[in-house]
């Protein structure tokens, strides 16, 4: 029996097989091209949260540094205004939900504070909470060990009222006593239970407390105090898996690796964790004296949305196959123009954050990272400050546009008399500063004289007026000062200058 084949089922059937060949290789290749894309966003977005995560704990660490500079450069006199001071910190914050001052109590002075506290709390009381047991009142330290003692808390509330007269008996806050003294540096606490949320043993650790020693302005080495900062910690990782949740199917796991973590060192774990198993990486947060460990897990390899495209792809033919490379390219082409996008608003919020937005200099924050990079470099630099005499007149007789067309003239002007390497910051309002590599103090003088005349000589039409501005200028040469000292120094020549009349330029002794 002769069998004979049409030839049209046969290139049919042929071209069935190829095309469904070709749709197998294109969804085993589009799925690879997923799946790496993914894990490539996936690590790409892990970083990013991290960084991001940790500029906030950085500028909850700033902000409660602040306060103990307050306790650190006004006299004892004066702390009674910490309030008013803490009240800008907080609000600045939304992490940051209590300031306490621990004020160091000798055993021997006990009465005598308690005495001079009662005064304004008469239901002051001292108290502790040893580890794994019940609150306790009184003085409890071994050796006759001084105490650091919650003299003032802000925001003043009945929950935070609690806290006054609490002070730390356990080892890890002993511990973290001794480092402080001995580095000067910030401490950071493991998760702990909030007092502002109860005393009992079975509430959730939902904090994180900050301690920022303050020692004595006469040698710098007597530690008078700390300046606690309490951080909600949920409140960080709330955000966390809000800003992640918004990008992909993820779970979060934050580890504390730090002292005293090991019996409780998981800070953040996502619902869902222990039910998914995708692919996973690790970063790290490092604070100044304890390292956090982030773990971010993919939901799903690859999206539902994914998994209907290769269903569509298999099933579709070749056709489908054809379609879908062209869907793939326009992908790729959208990606790669969206991640150029980012790349330049990246670069322009860069800017935002370091420049000012009026004079198009740099601003404070970028001061700041300045003097602290030079100054830990062991650079020696002359720190230039000075400011526009009666600029409060301009901006009365001409508007705040014109004290803002005022300060424009004033950075255009400068620019053109910088020094070649020289850095021109405003500080804000009408302050100005330069950070001079220029440290010959003839020179310097010299230098400042050019800017000041430079000044005089330039006048600029404000409505139909023309109008000229004066410079008071003070600058100071770095031996070996710290960065507030040569800021000290700087703005009290700049002060001098004012005082000796205005459209004055000297240079601290």
């Amino acid at each position: 029996m002769k069998i004979t084949f049409d030839k049209r089922w046969m290139y049919t059937a042929l071209t069935f097989c190829i095309t469904v060949l070709v749709t197998l290789v294109v969804a085993l290749y589009s799925y690879q091209m997923q799946l790496s894309y993914g894990k490539r966003l996936f690590e790409s977005l892990a970083e990013r949260q991290t960084e991001i995560l940790k500029e906030f704990i950085d500028n909850d660490l700033d902000q409660i540094g602040t306060g103990a500079i307050f306790f650190y450069s006004t006299d004892r006199g004066h702390w009674h205004n910490f309030q008013t001071f803490a009240d800008q910190v907080i609000s600045s914050s939304q992490t940051l939900i209590t300031l306490q001052w621990m004020e160091r109590v000798e055993k021997a002075d006990i009465p005598q504070f308690l005495a001079q506290v009662r005064r304004e709390h008469p239901e002051f009381s001292l108290y502790t909470i040893p580890k794994d047991s019940p609150i306790v009142y009184g003085y409890i330290m071994p050796d006759d060990a001084p105490i650091f003692v919650a003299r003032d808390i802000y925001p003043v509330n009945k929950i935070n009222q609690k806290v006054l007269g609490f002070y730390d008996s356990r080892l890890r806050f002993q511990l973290a006593v001794d480092n402080m003294r001995f580095q000067h540096k910030v401490s950071v606490s493991d998760k702990v239970r909030l007092l502002q949320d109860g005393v009992a043993q079975d509430m959730t650790k939902d904090g994180m407390l900050v301690y920022h020693p303050v020692f004595d302005r006469e040698s710098n080495q007597q530690l008078i105090g700390v300046v606690i900062g309490v951080i909600r910690t949920s409140k960080y990782f709330d955000g966390l898996m809000t800003r992640t949740a918004a990008n992909m199917q993820l779970e979060v796991k934050v580890v504390d690796l730090g002292f005293d973590a090991e019996d409780d060192p998981v800070l953040f774990e996502s619902k869902n964790w222990h039910h998914t198993d995708g692919y996973e990486i690790q970063t790290t947060i490092q604070l100044p004296n304890r390292q956090w460990l982030i773990s971010f897990r993919l939901a799903e390899d690859i999206t539902a949305n994914d998994k209907v495209i290769l269903v569509a792809i298999t099933s579709g033919g070749f056709v489908i196959a054809v379609l879908l490379s062209y869907i793939v390219f326009l992908q790729v082409r959208a990606q790669s123009h969206l991640a150029s996008l980012l790349k330049k608003r990246t670069e322009e919020l860069q800017f935002l954050v370091d420049h000012d937005a009026l004079t198009g200099l740099y601003n404070r924050r970028a001061f700041n990272g300045f003097i602290a990079r030079a100054i830990a470099e062991g650079q020696q630099f002359a720190l230039i400050g000075f400011d526009i005499d009666r600029f409060k007149l301009i901006n009365d007789s001409y508007g705040h546009p014109g004290g803002d067309q005022m300060l424009c003239h004033v950075a255009r002007t400068i620019e053109e008399h910088l020094q070649p390497g020289d850095l021109f910051v405003r500080l804000g309002g009408d302050e100005f500063c330069i950070i001079s590599r220029l440290i010959d103090r003839q020179k310097l003088q010299a230098y400042l004289e050019s800017i000041r005349s430079a000044m005089c000589r330039n006048k600029i039409q404000v409505g139909n007026h023309m109008v000229t501005c004066t410079l008071s200028i003070g600058a100071a040469i770095r031996q070996e000062e710290d960065a507030e000292q040569i800021m000290q120094i700087a703005d009290a020549q700049l002060y001098f200058s004012k005082k000796a009349g205005r459209n004055i330029a000297t240079i601290a002794q």
